[in-house]
């Protein structure tokens, strides 16, 4: 990672810090130059303490990373704050007419300071307070070497809708900021990194996520504000005029569920999201689905619990509420997203899996694969969909749930000639008929119900056949295993990197795919393996549990965090230099 710059927005709720972010963001994508960026953020409408990092670089960037090169605190409380996390060699740009860092205790031999004016500077063209973001980003580009008709292409397709004369103005305070940046003499960063005009897009996990539902074939998507699984449907209802589907925002997550389970009776790809504490109240809604066998996507993105908990902070400590979402024994499929780029996939691979097996498919994403950005250079949008399993033309002697050999009974939609059947949340033979309540118990109903419960788990056997392997990466004969999960892929692949740099050899095995679980393939990795670490970010570590649930491996080494915030490659390199140590 040498050719790799970060830059940290450190500012308050109100300060314009996520606009801020995203427009950053966007110049650098139209500089063709890759991204990863995540926002600490606090649950409050003004004040409190945010970060925007962005770490860029014209090669492949694996994370936020942790030191910034360069630091942009927009105001005095935030500079206070933010102290301990200043770094050597940062370099500081700040107001100097309401920011004293040598009062507030900042080391002048460590680090560079750039005071500047940027809201007397942004006086002399508007009267709009946040028109020192740009006066600011006129002097990062000075700083960065950036190209300034890139970055006010970018201002022109931000602000155009809103006249020419905003664009002006946000022209002038850019012009004002890289003159001031000149005047000053304010040194380039050293790092030369190599750009040309952009060809790729830079996008969140949620929005990544919903564009391969679109293109899976998505027709309905309900779903109750819960950060941080919100913006799902905040991008749905931006384009659903134009894509012909439908999204509803409903009165709470029970109904949420419902509906879209309604909606994909009737043939609809549907889905619902929401975060921990929603999908708690959609776990009855799982069981029914489950046993009516309709097809379901239900996206949980991780938050800090229990109960509302931290609702604007990272973790993983939903796994085994989705391994056991809805009472009772039956199939489901649990993914978890490896980062925004999978995202995309999954959000396909969900619905096609939900249609083809008539099963419920959890997706756990978690608040920093949702809400992270990165910039994304491939997305196969025009990806062919294909229905599965629906018939339009049946006999008399339909059979809704029919004992099949694959476990997936013939399916008709409302409508269809001779299909008509009998569904409901109990269990039923194979024309839909209940054998729950009078017929319970009696001898002929008994073996039924063993036929509709093996049914049905043959149904994830296939799915087992069909999922790839674990993702393994590195030398089979290397000095230490590690295993992560989920949203912590890359994190884990820079530490490797870290690592291989400072002479240890580290190998990395990734789970994707929780239920149904490669348990042969990830025992063999482990009981071959010198030493394992698995990282993971919860207190409990759930897969660690899991895993040896599974395998009867119980992995020595752990890595967890469960402070809201994310774990990050120092912390892995760490902890595997400590057991090689030891070893």
């Amino acid at each position: 990672m040498n050719q790799d710059i970060s830059v940290r927005f450190v500012g308050s709720a109100g300060d314009g810090l996520v606009s801020l972010g995203w427009l950053f963001a966007k110049i650098i994508k139209k500089h063709n130059l890759n991204l990863v960026g995540f926002r600490s953020y606090q649950s409050v409408i003004r004040g409190g303490y945010n970060e925007y990092q962005l770490r860029f670089s014209d090669e492949k960037v694996y994370s936020v990373g942790e030191e910034a090169d360069i630091i942009v605190l927009l105001n005095k409380q935030v500079a206070s704050l933010h102290l301990p996390r200043v770094n050597e060699n940062a370099k500081i740009v700040y107001d100097q007419d309401y920011v004293d860092l040598d009062e507030l205790g900042y080391p002048s031999d460590i680090i560079e300071k750039l005071p500047i004016p940027m809201k007397e500077l942004a006086k002399q063209v508007s009267k709009l307070s946040v028109i020192k973001n740009i006066v600011v980003f006129g002097a990062l580009g000075h700083i960065l070497g950036l190209d300034t008709e890139l970055i006010k292409e970018v201002l022109e397709e931000q602000f155009g809708y809103k006249g020419k004369e905003l664009v002006e103005v946000n022209f002038k305070a850019l012009d004002l900021g890289i003159e001031f940046a000149k005047n000053n003499n304010w040194e380039k960063v050293s790092k030369k990194l190599k750009f040309e005009k952009g060809k790729q897009m830079v996008i969140t996990g949620n929005e990544a996520l919903a564009l391969g539902l679109l293109t899976g074939g998505l027709k309905y998507y309900s779903g109750y504000p819960m950060t941080p699984a919100t913006s799902i449907i905040h991008f749905l209802t931006r384009y659903l005029p134009k894509l012909g589907i439908i999204v509803k925002q409903t009165e709470d997550e029970i109904a949420a569920a419902g509906m879209a389970v309604g909606a994909s009776y009737c043939g609809a790809r549907a889905a619902t999201g929401t975060s921990g504490g929603g999908f708690a109240l959609m776990t009855e809604i799982v069981g029914m689905a489950s046993i009516q066998e309709v097809p379901l996507v239900i996206i949980n993105s991780m938050r800090a619990g229990p109960s509302t908990g931290m609702a604007t902070k990272t973790e993983q400590a939903d796994l085994f509420q989705a391994y056991g979402a809805s009472q009772g024994d039956f199939p489901k499929i649990i993914i978890a997203p490896n980062d925004i780029e999978d995202a995309f996939n999954v959000g396909i691979e969900s619905l096609e899996l939900a249609e083809k097996y008539q099963m419920v498919v959890i997706v756990l994403m978690d608040l920093y694969l949702s809400e992270g950005i990165a910039t994304v250079r491939k997305l196969n949008l025009k990806y062919k969909t294909k229905r599965y399993g629906i018939l339009d033309k049946v006999d008399d002697d339909y059979l809704r749930y029919k004992i099949t050999e694959s476990g997936i009974s013939p399916r008709t939609l409302p409508g269809t000639p001779k299909g008509m059947h009998f569904t409901g949340s109990s269990e039923r033979n194979e024309k839909g008929f209940s054998i729950a309540s009078t017929l319970a118990g009696l001898p002929e109903t008994l073996p039924i119900r063993n036929a509709m419960v093996e049914k049905r788990a043959r149904k994830l056997k296939q799915v087992a056949k069909e999922i790839p392997e674990p993702i393994f990466e590195g030398d089979k004969d290397a000095d230490i295993t590690l295993v992560s999960w989920g949203s912590t892929l890359n994190i884990v692949r820079e530490a490797r990197i870290n690592l291989e740099e400072e002479g240890i050899k580290a190998n990395h095995l990734h789970i994707k795919y929780i239920l149904p679980f490669q348990k042969e393939k990830v025992k063999e990795i482990l009981e071959n393996a010198k030493e394992v670490l698995i990282i993971e970010q919860n207190f409990s570590g759930q897969m660690q549990r899991y895993i040896c649930m599974q395998t009867a491996f119980d992995i020595k080494h752990h890595l967890r965090r469960y402070d809201g915030e994310l774990i990050v490659p120092s912390q892995i390199v760490e902890k595997v230099k400590e057991i090689v140590k030891n070893d």
